[in-house]
């Protein structure tokens, strides 16, 4: 394996962690809070129309 794709696979796992990490954090809010992130993740644009549900 080269460093490239070892770095490549590093990145990787660590990707899937942080996601399991924010879904587990997101999953513990209450509606309020979520509604909140909602607001302020639309507002910065990380979620856009075509994402809302």
């Amino acid at each position: 394996m080269t460093k490239f794709q070892r770095f490549e696979k590093d990145q990787e796992l660590r990707r899937e962690e942080l996601i399991r990490n924010i879904e587990y954090s997101i999953s513990q809010l209450s509606v309020a809070e979520l509604e909140s992130l909602y607001y302020d993740m639309m507002t910065k644009q990380y979620v856009g129309k075509n994402q809302e549900g």
